[in-house]
């Protein structure tokens, strides 16, 4: 005679097994996404998004904010205007030495629509393509920055 295992046990199990799963800590990974609020601009570059479960300190990527107080000001003015209370896309792009989360920031407002935080501010002449910045591959950035200095803006100005 067969022995045939009792399905109570097996599915006790299961669950014992997919609930300890779940309790692992998840690590991000480049290329990840998550959706949140941002709550917080602690700098132009640094935001704070609440993804529900928890929240994290996001540097952005591939940039450089400007040394002058006043364009800093007007810099972390302007990503307040563009993301503070309002929902938002992260892109994990990777971590700093130190462990600082870095990404990519996308708004999602239905008026404004869907716009990279890091280009907008290049674009604005309120920060530069970082050039010790390795991970970020992407050519907009130097661009936004041409335009900006065509257009004077910013840290363009007088130059």
């Amino acid at each position: 005679m067969q022995k045939v295992p009792r399905t109570g046990s097996l599915t006790f199990a299961a669950a014992l097994a997919v609930s300890l799963l779940l309790q692992l800590p998840v690590t991000a990974r480049a290329g990840d996404s998550l959706y949140g609020t941002v709550t917080a601009i602690r700098q132009a570059n640094l935001i704070t998004l609440d993804h529900g479960a928890g929240s994290f300190d996001i540097r952005l990527a591939g940039i450089d904010l400007p040394e002058d107080a006043a364009l800093s000001r007007e810099a972390d003015r302007f990503v307040t205007e563009l993301l503070l209370g309002k929902p938002a896309r992260l892109r994990f792009d990777g971590r700093t030495a130190e462990g600082e989360m870095v990404g990519r920031m996308y708004t999602d407002d239905p008026k404004l629509g869907i716009k990279d935080v890091a280009l907008e501010l290049v674009r604005a002449g309120l920060a530069r393509p970082s050039r010790t910045y390795a991970g970020y591959k992407y050519a907009e950035l130097t661009r936004a920055a041409a335009e900006a200095r065509a257009n004077k803006a910013g840290i363009w100005k007088n130059q």
